[in-house]
């Protein structure tokens, strides 16, 4: 049986740098309401959210 690596994968590493950069960005469609792609981009964002939190189950339900 292998072992469970302690370490994030890099794919949600990555996802998690991602959001943190979006979300830091004030000026990004996602944080204006009045933005054409406002909530084009808030459903982008919950899909990458859903996907991610779905990656780290998977990761820590291995092993």
């Amino acid at each position: 049986m292998a072992e469970k690596s302690d370490s994030l994968p890099q794919e949600i590493m990555e996802a998690e740098r991602f959001i943190d950069e979006l979300m830091n960005d004030t000026k990004h469609p996602v944080h204006n309401h009045a933005h054409p792609l406002h909530k084009e981009s808030v459903k982008a964002l919950e899909d990458l959210m859903q996907s991610l939190d779905a990656m780290r189950h998977e990761w820590l339900s291995k092993g």
